[in-house]
């Protein structure tokens, strides 16, 4: 029910006039101090402050009560304490258990703390105590992140959502909403189960992780036709002190992956590294080295060079393998190769020459897009 509603009732019953209000955390800890030193103090969240009483509504934030109040002098004591007791009762109405909040309000709440952190720069918090999701997050854990294009996954409702993930990774797993974005939570189980069916090594589970963020981007957008999603991907965590810098890690890894190559969904931080360095690079120095090779621009402008050069260095600057993948005969790509290295003094086929290449193409798509 909402709180004007519930106002509304509670006035018409009593015929005490309530004011509905809302105080930070520390207020209202600092009134409730204060009534532990009057007689009979608290009762069903109910406080009694010199002329007035104070109930509390709901927390609405970590940081936040919602509470209503009303002139000590209009009612009783017991009239208060009855009062209390309705807002108690209808607070609590619909619940499956009075003391077990449902798996969407608890995930809802631990989004909000998530997010306060990240407003804060406080990355190293520990989830509050009386968070109900706190004893989950104690297992190490693999976060991941869902973002749509364009706000389209605001449509998308948590059950739908929650269910969907898990027929997909078939056991238990965390769902936490961070404004419009949707962070996932796996027990490190899952991944047990893979690694024993595949052989050890950093670079195996690295492909495990990948193809399991590319059957999870099928699922989701097969389900949600028109909202293209991004999907991004953390290393392990272990222990809810870790949380919220893991949140801030995957929208950094969605963001940089998105801003050098916005036709891929699937953002693995691993193969952005290099990108992560480009773009921490000041914007002033960049310009200048942009400034400095501004005679290579012409082939990096060039949609199909571009292209070109995208593919010749995702397939390690193997000539065939590229052509394969662009679908050209092998004779084209040698001429396109020729006329980069006719146009910029470089040769993509040797090492330092394609490693400047590469940078100078990553600090063109960051200047052009930041």
């Amino acid at each position: 029910m909402e709180m004007n509603s519930l106002k509304q009732q509670v006035e018409e019953i009593s015929g005490i006039p309530l004011t509905v209000m809302e105080m930070g955390m520390a207020e209202w800890e600092s009134l409730a101090a204060k009534a532990s030193e009057v007689a009979n103090g608290t009762h069903n969240g109910l406080l009694r402050l010199e002329n007035r009483y104070i109930w509390l509504w709901k927390r609405k934030s970590t940081s936040s009560v919602q509470i209503l109040e009303a002139d000590a002098a209009s009612l009783t004591e017991t009239e208060a304490k009855l009062i209390g007791l309705l807002i108690a009762g209808t607070r609590d109405a619909g619940k499956a258990s009075p003391a077990k909040k449902d798996e969407e309000s608890r995930s809802i709440e631990l989004g909000v703390w998530i997010e306060e952190c990240l407003d804060r720069e406080d990355l190293h918090a520990a989830v509050p105590e009386n968070m109900a999701l706190k004893s989950r997050l104690q297992t190490p854990m693999l976060p991941l992140l869902v973002s749509w294009e364009n706000r389209a996954g605001q449509g998308v409702a948590f059950s739908k959502l929650y269910k969907l993930l898990r027929s997909y990774f078939g056991g238990d797993l965390l769902l936490i909403p961070i404004k419009e974005d949707w962070m996932i939570l796996v027990s490190e189980a899952l991944l047990t189960d893979l690694r024993e069916e595949s052989e050890e090594g950093a670079d195996n589970e690295r492909d495990l992780l990948g193809a399991l963020c590319q059957g999870l981007y099928e699922l989701i957008s097969n389900e949600w036709v028109g909202g293209g999603c991004h999907l991004a991907v953390h290393e392990l965590i272990s222990g809810d002190h870790h949380i919220a810098r893991a949140a801030l890690a995957l929208r950094e890894t969605l963001r940089i992956g998105h801003l050098f190559d916005v036709t891929e969904h699937i953002h693995l931080p691993w193969e952005l590294q290099l990108e992560r360095l480009v773009s921490s690079i000041p914007a002033e120095d960049r310009e200048r080295f942009i400034n400095e090779t501004s005679g290579h621009q012409g082939i990096f402008a060039d949609e199909e060079m571009r292209t070109t050069l995208e593919t010749f260095f995702q397939m390690d600057c193997n000539v065939s393998e590229t052509a394969k993948r662009l679908y050209i005969h092998r004779n084209t790509l040698m001429y396109r190769i020729d006329k980069i290295k006719q146009e910029t003094g470089l040769d993509v086929r040797t090492f330092r020459d394609a490693v400047l290449i590469n940078l100078e193409l990553l600090l063109y798509k960051v200047t052009k897009r930041a």
